[in-house]
């Protein structure tokens, strides 16, 4: 080990020295010499010389021990001119070596100062360790320590370019008389790698900072500060490939080893503080990022580092946090604070100064200033260009900043030839479906649309449609839950762009029209099939070894293209595009293999087309997609003034057409119109019923009645609060219910239709689980609430559900024990045995009947780590046996929707909800329901049937009993469920929908085809 690093404890008596004065004049502590230590105390702000004195060709070690105070020593020859400067130990105790050659003899000065961020005194020990002659492996070294000098030196003033030259020259020099795993190597090592980070070389330094943990760790072990710092310098380069939740996860791993070595006043503790900052940034909570960055600065009064580069980054970094914020004067303000001190230390031609420019530019723009902005992203591209030449990166962004004023103020070609430039860029860094290029392109399109260049726009809107479907396919297929939540959500707006494409500026043209609903198939309820591993349940159901291990290979091929896509990876760009193509090539060739192998492989994971979704229709039948969207208006200056408040649109899809489109209004027209049907739907003695469908169905369904010729069935796939609406009691023009004129068939999406094209194994007995033993709660408990309403806990997953209370459905039994006499061979479960753990066991029943409770919780709810805030499946269910009982007991009462997607129903032919409240799941714009109608149609089931609002025991009874008279006689499982609503509605007595219309119909409609 080199011993520069080792930690030795020396305890000598304080010494005086006289002060005397060296050549320039200046006043020394002492002179050094072999046989007197010296012992001083080092406050903030104080400089302490030693003299020492060398004969030609001599070599002298000398040692500062630390106690208490982190210092630094620089060593200057005879003529004042710095020889080195060595700040190793960055810790207030252990030792600095320095190691002196003299090259000629003479009078050597060692000043010792408190390091940067230092606010305590403390005291220091100074002693000469070794008087020699040098040796050439001593000269070698010298020279290593020289050039590693001068880099630094450059690297204050912000010449990068020139430092790395002369790091690379003390690397080698230093590695071949250490060789490579050394601890000063792998200091040199770490400089140059930071050297490589500030020059935007993000491979480069990634590949330093590795080799350097490696060593530290070796060497030093894993809790040093410095492979702590080289680990969060690598969190940094992973926020800059966009693997955002790697970077946090590595990044709370090392900011406690360094507050713990260095303290929370040190600057490689801030440093790597502003980094969590702008992941927290990233992450949208800017709330947290304001308050990390407003601490951070607090500290950097306190400890006397204004007016550095690490206060300048700050201010830089909060800036950006008040401008996300529309807090633009504030940012500004900031934003000139920290260019002034980059300035200052670093000149005007840095990289840092560059970023300060396009940040102001940023401003600018935001204010409509344009002629600012377009100062400051000119000097801002100018810096860039010349220190990283004319094809870095980190060019494309200032470019796709300037294209966006040009856009703005209607200089639409110059926009375009700025962006196709910037597009170069990052199609050579990033490769064709990096974040980077996706957003150049949605940029493309948009600018072509505001110049009414629609046949462009639709070109390159359709090329961003694709490359998002890529990313969403590898993100679904390997990120965490919460990266598949955060990347589905965060680019909603793309849907829009395309949908608003269509119905804004090119309504009239068919393929934008089929562009349009083609994202829609292709992305609504994308979250919560997300949340669900839907290729390994698929894999879990194929028999032959050989097709398992091809899907093995096909998932590491998919999750190796991810890592390509999502982490900007160390690779040059023709190696990118190698690796990219080589992966996408053996993808297509798994894929292709098993798309011949397995049905439910093609139907599960093969590209969703619209091509494919119409074959699968009946001729009788349309699929009607609704979707919440934000109209787009391209021209707008800003993104958010661009965006209107959110409207509904419908598409229809028929078998042989192409797809017809339709903006039906505001959602805060109609959302109000589905709450006041629905509240009438919920009271039989409401006489308004009819007229309130029939004023709904004026707004979201007469706009596409045109359409509507020679069908007979519907496929109704709704959007936002349209989930909730049960579409067979809306009322048209003539007076008629919808469910006189159609058969109405639900879909969480259209691309439920391919699913069904599934051959499937023969199933198990039908199973009938009613009236479950809820519980009730203790005297005890019962006397401390009058509600006497409990909490329930899901063990599974530890979501706790406040303030609900399961009242006993005795009406169920009867129910169950009807339908059983119609499947004599049906499995019946009551009382105590109706529990989760029994349903979570059951292998594909053909037929599952549940007849209990069903609840939703509003997204208000939050479980442990606001688990409950981010997944929706786990705010809908079932409540089975022990329901309402405390402790642990809650997890087998209680099947989420969450857990219900797990559940082995592939192969079931039905799945009835008889329950209240269970077709109500989590409405979210733009991503189709959430709860227990997308969770037991991905669990395998291919129908759902299930109440839209809580009807009594009896209602239920006799509608189920009804239904499943019909389909033993044969009928499908959607007209047996018509057939017995249209029987009810006959009756006079109960023609209001609340009798007849809670239930409805999901997914597979066609007859059950199981023994009876």
């Amino acid at each position: 080990m080199h011993r520069g690093l080792l930690l030795h404890h020396l305890i000598v008596p304080p010494l005086t020295a006289l002060i005397i004065s060296n050549a320039a004049g200046q006043d020394l502590e002492g002179v050094l010499s072999s046989e007197e230590p010296i012992q001083r105390h080092l406050a903030r702000g104080e400089e302490h010389r030693y003299l020492i004195v060398l004969g030609d060709g001599e070599f002298a070690s000398v040692v500062v021990e630390q106690r208490g105070i982190d210092v630094g020593v620089a060593v200057r020859d005879g003529s004042n001119a710095l020889v080195e400067n060595v700040q190793d130990e960055i810790r207030r105790d252990g030792e600095e070596h320095i190691e002196i050659v003299a090259a000629r003899a003479g009078s050597y000065t060692l000043s010792i100062t408190p390091a940067d961020g230092t606010v305590d005194d403390g005291d220091y020990v100074v002693r000469i360790e070794t008087r020699r002659g040098a040796t050439v492996l001593d000269r070698r070294l010298q020279e290593s320590r020289v050039l590693r000098t001068r880099a630094r030196q450059l690297e204050r003033t912000g010449q990068y370019a020139a430092a790395r030259s002369l790091f690379e020259q003390s690397l080698a020099t230093a590695e071949s008389v250490r060789g490579c795993d050394d601890p000063y190597v792998a200091l040199v090592a770490f400089d140059l790698a930071g050297n490589a980070l500030e020059r935007q070389d993000n491979a480069r330094s990634r590949e330093l900072y590795e080799r350097a943990v490696r060593t530290f760790e070796r060497q030093l072990g894993p809790a040093h500060p410095y492979p702590a710092m080289a680990r969060s310098r690598l969190a940094l380069l992973d926020e800059r490939g966009g693997e955002r939740q790697k970077a946090e996860a590595g990044l709370r791993d090392v900011l406690p080893l360094l507050e713990r070595a260095l303290g929370p006043e040190h600057p490689w503790y801030l440093r790597s503080l502003a980094t969590l900052a702008n992941l927290r940034q990233d992450a949208g909570d800017l709330q947290q990022a304001e308050r990390i960055d407003r601490d951070a600065l607090i500290v950097i009064e306190k400890t006397g580092q204004t007016g550095t580069l690490l206060h300048a980054t700050l201010l830089n970094n909060l800036a950006e946090v008040l401008r996300a914020t529309n807090r633009y004067a504030d940012a500004k303000s900031l934003f000139e604070q920290s260019l002034a001190i980059g300035e200052s230390i670093l000149g005007s031609d840095s990289l840092f100064v560059a970023t300060a420019f396009q940040n102001l530019g940023i401003i600018a723009r935001e204010r409509k200033d344009y002629v600012t902005a377009l100062a400051s992203y000119d000097r801002a591209l100018s810096i860039r260009r010349r220190l990283l030449g004319p094809d870095h990166p980190s060019l494309a962004g200032v470019l796709t900043n300037l294209a966006n004023v040009y856009r703005a103020t209607r200089d639409y070609q110059r926009a375009l030839d700025t962006q196709f430039e910037a597009l170069r860029m990052w199609e050579t860094t990033v490769g064709p479906y990096g974040r980077e290029t996706l957003l150049i392109i949605g940029n493309i399109a948009r600018t072509y649309a505001a110049a009414g260049d629609v046949e462009n726009a639709l070109a390159f809107q359709r090329r961003a449609d694709a490359i998002l479907e890529a990313q969403l396919t590898l993100y679904v297929a390997t990120g965490s839950e919460k990266q598949k939540l955060a990347f589905v959500r965060n680019d909603a707006d793309r849907t829009d762009r395309t949908i608003s494409l269509h119905l804004m500026q090119a309504p009239n043209r068919t393929d934008a029209a089929s562009l349009a609903a083609l994202v829609i198939l292709q992305r609504k309820g994308r979250v919560q099939d997300s949340m669900t591993d839907v290729f390994a349940s698929v894999r879990q159901r194929v028999s032959d070894p050989r097709d398992r291990a091809v899907m093995d290979e096909l998932r590491e091929t998919t999750s190796g293209l991810a890592r390509i896509v999502f982490g900007n990876p160390a690779a040059a760009a023709a190696d990118l595009r190698a690796s990219i193509s080589q992966l996408e090539s053996r993808k297509e060739e798994l894929e292709a293999t098993l798309s011949e192998r397995s049905a439910e492989f093609r139907a599960e994971l093969n590209p969703v087309t619209l091509e494919a979704v119409q074959a699968a229709m009946p001729a009788d039948a349309a699929l009607v997609e609704f979707a919440v969207f934000r109209p787009f208006n391209p021209v707008a200056e800003r993104n958010d003034e661009a965006y209107s408040p959110p409207h509904y649109a419908g598409y229809v899809v028929t078998k042989g057409g192409t797809p017809v489109g339709v903006d039906l209004g505001a959602v805060a027209d109609i959302d109000p119109l589905i709450v006041r049907m629905r509240d009438a739907l919920r009271n039989p003695a409401d006489p308004t019923v009819r007229r309130q469908a029939r004023t709904l169905d004026e707004k979201i369904m007469q706009p596409l009645r045109g359409t509507l010729e020679n069908v007979t069935r519907l496929l109704i796939s709704p959007d936002g609060a349209l989930n909730l609406v049960p579409f067979e009691t809306l009322v048209d023009k003539r007076g008629r219910y919808l469910i006189e004129r159609y058969a109405t068939t639900y879909l969480t999406s259209g691309r439920d239709l391919l699913r069904m094209q599934i051959s499937r194994a023969g199933a198990s007995n039908p199973v009938i689980v009613a009236d479950p033993l809820f519980g009730e709660p203790s005297p005890a408990d019962a006397s401390s609430t009058a509600s006497a309403r409990r909490a329930i806990r899901s063990i599974t997953t530890g979501i706790e559900i406040a303030n609900l209370y399961f009242a006993p459905l005795s009406g169920s039994a009867i129910e169950a024990r009807a339908i059983k006499a119609f499947f004599p061979q049906a499995t019946l479960l009551t009382g105590r045995q109706a529990t989760k753990a029994t349903i979570e066991r059951l292998s594909a029943p053909s037929i599952l009947h549940i007849a209990s409770h069903g609840f939703f919780l509003e997204d208000t709810a939050t479980g442990p780590n606001g688990v409950i805030a981010q997944n929706p499946l786990l705010r809908s269910g079932v409540a089975l046996a022990g329901a309402n009982l405390r402790g642990e007991a809650h997890g087998n009462g209680i099947l989420t929707a969450l857990e219900a997607a797990g559940l082995d129903l592939w192969g079931t032919r039905l799945v009835t909800l008889s329950a209240c409240d269970t077709g109500v799941g989590e409405v979210r714009n733009g991503e189709g329901v959430y709860g227990l109608r997308r969770a037991f149609m991905l669990a395998g089931s291919e129908t759902l049937v299930m109440s839209l609002w809580p009807v009594s025991d009896s209602v239920a009874r006799d509608t189920m009993v009804a239904y499943y008279a019909r389909l033993r006689d044969g009928f499908g499982r959607g007209d047996a469920l018509r057939q017995a609503k249209l029987a009810i509605l006959r009756h006079t007595s109960l023609r209001h929908p609340y009798y007849w219309g809670g239930f409805i119909q999901s997914g597979d409609w066609t007859p059950l085809r199981i023994p009876r």
